[in-house]
């Protein structure tokens, strides 16, 4: 972590000086997946909370930034599993009756290429956005409604992810509006672990039908602070 923190300093001294200014702030993402179900025997819901701050530099014409954000991310997913399989001794179709929740938290490192469209003195900007993410989960925990059952993931994470995101925000001076998407490169979960253990309602294999990686819709609000050399 402290070698991340450094090469992020480092990087944001040396686009600084390229800077025609430079913004700094604070933002919430509320996001939901729009992932289908992938049959009648499984279903989940995501939805998420990011808490970023973030630095943003200028280019000398005031069209282009770049952007560098760190977040903490929490999900919420909401999952049920009724799918049946044959016991391990080939005596008996079993079911898993799974009505349960996954609690997921990470950290996350993102950079972001905003192009800018300013109005009446940059007061009002319109920005379209690019950019790559880093996330890093730290914690992920299932426990069931109706089972009792609570357990710590562990070999059943990814625990290194990078993705992509598109959108466009608009700015009124210090208050940010936008709209995002997102989509992580691979899934969350280590299907290939998962799929190792043997079918049992005792063990995670109840996870198989889930996708930790759908594409994801969020809604932002912002606070930011930018300064431009006018000379």
């Amino acid at each position: 972590m402290r070698k991340i923190l450094f090469f992020i300093l480092f990087v944001c001294i040396g686009t600084s000086s390229f800077a025609q200014g430079f913004g700094l702030g604070y933002q919430f993402d509320i996001g939901w997946s729009n992932k289908s179900n992938p049959s009648s025997a499984y279903d989940q819901s995501i939805r998420t909370y990011i808490h970023n701050g973030f630095i943003r530099f200028h280019n000398t014409g005031g069209n282009v930034a770049l952007k560098f954000m760190i977040g903490y991310r929490s999900d919420t997913i909401r999952f049920c599993n009724y799918s049946g399989f044959l016991a391990s001794d080939g005596s008996s179709m079993m079911q898993y009756n799974t009505n349960a929740l996954l609690r997921r938290n990470a950290w996350r490192f993102g950079v972001i290429n905003q192009y800018q469209f300013h109005v009446y003195k940059a007061r009002i900007v319109f920005s379209l956005n690019t950019g790559l993410f880093y996330e890093r989960t730290i914690r992920a925990i299932r426990s069931g409604s109706l089972d009792g059952r609570r357990y710590l993931l562990d070999e059943e994470l990814n625990r290194n992810n990078i993705g992509m995101m598109a959108g466009g925000e608009i700015r009124f001076v210090c208050f940010t509006l936008g709209l995002k998407y997102e989509k992580l490169f691979r899934d969350v979960l280590n299907h290939d672990y998962i799929l190792s253990q043997e079918l049992s309602v005792d063990n995670s294999t109840e996870l198989r039908g889930l996708r930790l990686n759908p594409g994801m819709v969020y809604l932002f609000l912002g606070i930011n602070l930018d300064f431009f050399d006018n000379r």
